[in-house]
């Protein structure tokens, strides 16, 4: 069973929550994608990593390192640096905070990959993309380059339209796990 076929039957099982949600964009919904319960999993993190890395393979991006906007971001980035070293390609995790820290050395990005760098940005979820774009924004704003973005669930609520300048590459759009 291929990676992404085994994610699918994760996230149906354990992300899917059906009731009435209120999701950050302040839209309604009767589902929500509680991704986490996936990407905090064991099994689940392994399997997030494996179908990232096999889709930067199948579409032939080049990266540097793989980050993304904190709290969503964080495990799935940690699994992909993760399992890209025991894969001999080791891609760097960085973290992304909303804003820049007011005490220490105050970065907005931790572990920076050098200016210049192509990246990946992950998310768990993409609703409008409004917080994926401010995490790119951010990379930019720091010199990254940011070859491609890629999120376990598009909830085809805007994002892909929002995200249209970017390679957006979504593991799963909402139409394939509530079919």
């Amino acid at each position: 069973m291929s990676a992404r076929t085994r994610l699918l039957q994760l996230v149906k099982e354990r992300a899917l929550i059906r009731g009435s949600f209120r999701l950050k964009s302040g839209q309604v919904s009767d589902h929500y994608f509680d991704c986490k319960r996936v990407t905090l999993d064991p099994e689940g993190a392994f399997q997030v990593a494996e179908a990232i890395l096999d889709l930067l393979e199948e579409h032939r991006v080049d990266v540097q390192a793989v980050g993304g906007p904190a709290i969503g971001a964080d495990p799935i980035a940690t699994a992909v640096a993760l399992r890209s070293r025991e894969r001999s390609r080791p891609l760097p995790a960085f973290l992304i905070r909303e804003g820049e820290k007011a005490h220490g050395t105050g970065r907005r990005i931790e572990n920076s990959p050098p200016t210049g760098a192509p990246v990946l940005v992950v998310e768990d979820t993409v609703t409008t993309g409004g917080s994926t774009l401010r995490a790119i924004q951010a990379c930019e704003k720091s010199g990254l380059r940011v070859a491609a973005v890629v999120c376990v669930v598009d909830r085809e609520q805007g994002g892909a339209a929002a995200l249209a300048a970017y390679r957006f590459l979504p593991l799963f759009r909402s139409s394939e796990i509530l079919d």
